[in-house]
């Protein structure tokens, strides 16, 4: 495949379009306190990607659009969540000795407490769908076809996906636990190479999270035992 200024294009969007977007979103003053609304926003960077594949003469698939039978498309899911969630269990007696504990993603979760439960769950596919096409289903996808290199086309997506998560909700520290997921849903991607698989295994990563803090962080959060619980499963979104 021939690096067109299309897909060099698409790649720049793909990659910083989120961090571009806020950019350009504060120069023009529209950001605010609406944490719905700046959901709203993140799908642009889809919207401009499908844009650039109509002009790329390509279809879905190109971008991971790939969908076997229902059962083999429930069974990578509950492979993929299986995999989020048994890692992050496995992982927070590790995760607690590191950084801040995770209290830093806690408090960035909590910036959803606000949030009823549908609109929780609005933020979580918002996360999912929106985030797998830009960073797996374009960004890998293209770079696959560039560079021929799974490792390339793995750590370019894996590096952009995490760094582009710093900003007003995660601190550095949130963003080193954030590296966790952002590692196993790009390993995730390039084993099943189907972005509506990734999607569902995303989405229900978040929602445990984002559910996860209505049960157990209650607005006076000094139960320390409640706490450990709530980090134990969340895995970060942006």
């Amino acid at each position: 495949m021939d690096a067109s200024p299309v897909t060099l294009a698409g790649l720049v969007v793909a990659l910083v379009g989120f961090e571009l977007l806020d950019r350009a979103r504060e120069a023009l003053e529209l950001t605010g306190d609406d944490e719905l609304r700046d959901h709203l926003w993140k799908w642009v960077v889809p919207a401009v990607l499908l844009v650039v594949v109509a002009l790329e003469g390509k279809t879905l698939a190109s971008v991971g659009w790939r969908v076997g039978s229902a059962p083999e498309f429930l069974g990578d899911v509950a492979v993929g969540v299986a995999v989020m969630l048994g890692t992050n269990f496995l992982m927070a007696p590790v995760w607690a000795r590191v950084g801040d504990g995770g209290e830093s993603l806690l408090e960035g979760i909590r910036s959803f407490a606000s949030l009823s439960i549908p609109e929780r769950l609005f933020v979580a596919f918002t996360a999912g769908a929106t985030e797998e096409f830009a960073f797996h289903g374009y960004a890998v996808e293209r770079l696959l076809a560039l560079t021929g290199s799974y490792p390339v086309a793995g750590f370019v997506s894996f590096a952009a996906f995490t760094l582009g998560h710093h900003g007003e909700t995660w601190d550095r520290n949130a963003v080193v636990r954030i590296a966790q997921p952002a590692l196993l849903t790009t390993l995730l991607y390039l084993w099943f190479r189907s972005l509506p698989v990734l999607v569902a295994v995303h989405t229900v990563n978040d929602v445990v999270g984002l559910l996860a803090v209505e049960r157990y962080a209650p607005e006076d959060a000094d139960d320390e035992k409640e706490e450990a619980a709530v980090v134990r499963w969340l895995g970060g979104d942006r």
